[in-house]
């Protein structure tokens, strides 16, 4: 994101950064995540798919 932001102008910056996020963040965790804390309780997530051996 650094070098990126070095290179290009603020708004190109913020866009690629808001880019990047949006694939990075899962909404139904996220939507999770918002409503434990609004209920005051720990949230409760799906495990994570175990990792491959091989590859």
């Amino acid at each position: 994101m650094i070098n990126h932001a070095r290179d290009h102008s603020i708004a190109d910056g913020l866009d690629y950064i808001a880019t990047w996020q949006a694939g990075m963040f899962s909404p139904p965790h996220m939507m999770e995540a918002f409503a434990a804390k609004a209920q005051k309780r720990a949230p409760e997530f799906a495990d994570l798919a175990p990792l491959r051996k091989n590859m």
